[in-house]
């Protein structure tokens, strides 16, 4: 009996063993690279997209000239490794978290704040982040004992989940079956999107992603709204405590989006959100903050662009990888129009203050009625989707 339970043990250890070798060489959640303990013998400067495992163990050890922070509209929308945007921005955090609620997100920022002092703020800004969600998007749950009082360090229990947690072997096991997905700076791997297309095309990925942001934009919760505006609202004093350049922008998402929103019966809500932002960023404005907000959620030529056919997988949209998240060359624009305040691409942006919010929504409802009288069925497939 003694000898089955050492064996037993035995292999235990060994199992216990090899676990930690195959996690420290994949090193699928950064955590080695970005402390500086050794490269990574396989994927090199990428880690699998297991986002906030990765920003839970090693967001503190960034030093970013420029952070960009959102949801995965902001992941995916700007290419942080772009030579001239690194150029005019220095070096970038792409802190874009698929489905992030705006508590998550202030939770980060001010974790790289603290640690560092950032020259610019840029936060991608959708309803989404201040309604309810019942479960993180498109990554793993943090470990909870991370955060846990106790008697342990926090250096050993990142040590512990970056070698053992179960979102480790998780993101371990995804890599050996399939190539990287994001890289350790959170900017994403376009490869994986243009393999989606292959196999999907434009169509049927943004009804899929459509069909989950309908349930999604149909929750509301009083408390949690007001919850997070007032977070943001403290994060915008706290940066500009730091001398921290904010632009806040709405991110650009297609006019099917907007349907969608309205379709819900959340068009209300979304204009008096806006309106919020509005007040919010004009009163810091007013104490010599240098905060900006700008909407790129208008209806324009950009956010109109047409969708292939169902079925059709070869045809590739200019701007859009479906609805909700936008490419990195309309990313590029929104930079120039954030940057430089570039004008040049007609409609695409409008700084938004308290002045002029009333009369740019009336003319943002006067648009979209004109929509809806012209493409009755591109919103009886959006009503149909809903219900």
């Amino acid at each position: 009996m003694n000898t089955y339970l050492r064996y037993f043990a035995g292999s235990l250890v060994v199992i216990f063993l090899l676990g930690a070798a195959v996690n420290f060489s994949l090193d699928p959640l950064g955590y080695f690279r970005n402390h500086g303990i050794h490269p990574g013998f396989l994927l090199k400067a990428r880690v699998w997209g297991d986002d906030r495992t990765a920003h839970d163990l090693s967001i503190n050890t960034y030093r970013p000239d420029t952070l960009i922070a959102g949801n995965s509209r902001v992941k995916r929308g700007f290419a942080v490794d772009d030579r001239q945007l690194t150029e005019r921005l220095g070096a970038i955090l792409n802190l874009g978290l698929p489905g992030a609620r705006f508590d998550e997100l202030d939770r980060y920022i001010r974790i790289v704040l603290e640690e560092h002092t950032v020259r610019h703020l840029l936060i991608g800004l959708d309803l989404g982040q201040f309604l309810p969600d019942r479960e993180l998007v498109g990554g793993s749950t943090p470990e909870h004992w991370l955060d846990a009082d106790g008697n342990f360090p926090t250096w050993l229990k990142k040590l512990a989940a970056a070698l053992w947690s179960k979102n480790a072997f998780l993101a371990s096991a995804k890599v050996m079956l399939r190539p990287y997905n994001i890289t350790l700076n959170g900017g994403a791997n376009p490869d994986t999107m243009l393999e989606k297309l292959e196999v999907s095309g434009h169509r049927r990925m943004t009804r899929k992603v459509e069909a989950h942001l309908a349930r999604r934009y149909s929750r509301f919760d009083q408390e949690v709204y007001v919850e997070r505006v007032a977070a943001l609202n403290a994060l915008l004093a706290d940066a500009c405590l730091n001398n921290t350049d904010v632009g806040l922008f709405v991110s650009p998402m297609h006019i099917r989006q907007l349907l969608l929103i309205r379709e819900v019966g959340h068009l209300g809500l979304f204009f008096n959100w806006k309106i919020q932002l509005a007040d919010m960023v004009s009163q810091h404005q007013k104490k010599g903050c240098r905060v900006t907000l700008t909407d790129f959620s208008t209806i324009s030529s950009f956010t109109s662009e047409p969708f292939p056919e169902l079925g059709d997988n070869r045809h590739r949209m200019q701007w859009y990888w479906e609805s909700s998240h936008y490419n990195y060359a309309m990313g590029q624009m929104v930079i120039d129009r954030l940057w430089n305040h570039d004008d040049s691409h007609d409609g695409f942006g409008k700084n938004l203050t308290a002045e002029n919010i009333a009369g740019w929504l009336d003319e943002e409802r006067n648009n979209l009625n004109a929509l809806v009288r012209s493409q009755p069925m591109l919103v009886k497939e959006i009503g149909d989707l809903v219900r």
